[in-house]
């Protein structure tokens, strides 16, 4: 049991820190709502099938939101495959970093600085790297490395 432990340790530590804060592209790849279908809103079957999809137990949904890859805001769909389970306290690019990132997006998209497909394609592909690229790096303490580092 310890060599599985000391194992499991290896390989969580080996997993680059960007990739726990996104989607898994297989499960969700993101969706552009086109059609009403698409935009019915998010149910408790399907929360429960994202959760279930993503091996994250259902007696931890306090520590999660569900939310969409590609926000609603920007055309995204309210499908399986745009949503995804994201925690609530993570630090630094938590749930208020990628709405941080929505609002940022749209007032460019106002001002004829970006197309919507640019923003939901940067969205889709890694919203941590267009938050850093839209907004800025975040520091987890004044003075300290970034928080990518």
């Amino acid at each position: 049991m310890n060599l599985f432990l000391a194992g499991l340790l290896f390989f969580r530590a080996a997993i680059p820190a960007q990739q726990e804060f996104l989607p898994n592209p297989k499960l969700t790849p993101g969706r552009i709502g086109a059609s009403e279908k698409d935009r019915g809103g998010v149910t408790l079957a399907m929360e429960q099938k994202v959760f279930a999809r993503y091996h994250v137990p259902w007696e931890w949904r306090a520590r999660y939101k569900i939310d969409h890859l590609i926000p609603v805001e920007l055309g995204g769909a309210d499908t399986i495959d745009n949503l995804w389970p994201q925690r609530i306290k993570t630090r630094p690019y938590g749930a208020d970093r990628k709405e941080l990132l929505t609002e940022v997006l749209l007032q460019k998209i106002r001002a004829g600085k970006m197309t919507l497909a640019q923003a939901q394609e940067e969205i889709r592909r890694d919203w941590i790297d267009a938050f850093i690229d839209h907004v800025g790096m975040v520091y987890l303490k004044p003075g300290l490395i970034p928080a990518t580092d």
